[in-house]
Formats: structure tokens, C-alpha cells, sequence
């Protein structure tokens, strides 16, 4: 699998936990693949940081936030 790398070092119980939520996300959304679900992330992202634009945030105050909310799974990892 392209992405393998992704779950490198995770417990075989936290893949499995992963396993089940992508398979309720694939059916609630109907995502194809990795793909499919980057891109609507990042359509996403740019649909909140319009959003958060308009209410008047700063650039910074948006990438800040895009930062905690996006990569807030790589930031836990780091902090254990």
C-alpha cells in the first residue's frame, strides 16, 4: 500500500480503530480512496478559511488555526 508509512509504529488496536472509522466515513461520504478524502479535506480548509476571513481573523489567527484543527494528530504524537 502507497500509504503504509502513515500507520508505522501504531498498535494493531488503534489501526483497527482506524480500520472502522474510515469504513464509517467511506459510507457516510461515500469516499473512493486516500485521495478523495485529502482533497475534500482541503476543499474544506479553504471553504473554513474564507469563512474565518470574513469574520475577521488575521492570516496568521487562520493558519494557526487550520494548524491545530488540521495537523492535530501529528501535533499529540510529537508530544508524547
Amino acid at each position: 500500500m502507497l500509504h503504509d508509512y502513515l500507520l508505522a509504529g501504531e498498535s494493531e488496536e488503534r489501526i483497527l480503530y482506524l480500520a472502522r472509522i474510515g469504513a464509517i466515513f467511506e459510507r457516510l461520504y461515500g469516499l473512493k480512496d486516500i485521495h478523495d478524502a485529502q482533497s475534500r479535506a482541503m476543499a474544506n480548509a479553504g471553504v473554513t478559511a474564507k469563512m474565518l476571513a470574513e469574520l475577521g481573523y488575521s492570516n496568521e489567527q487562520i493558519e494557526t488555526v487550520l494548524r491545530e484543527r488540521l495537523l492535530f494528530h501529528k501535533k499529540n504524537k510529537t508530544n508524547h
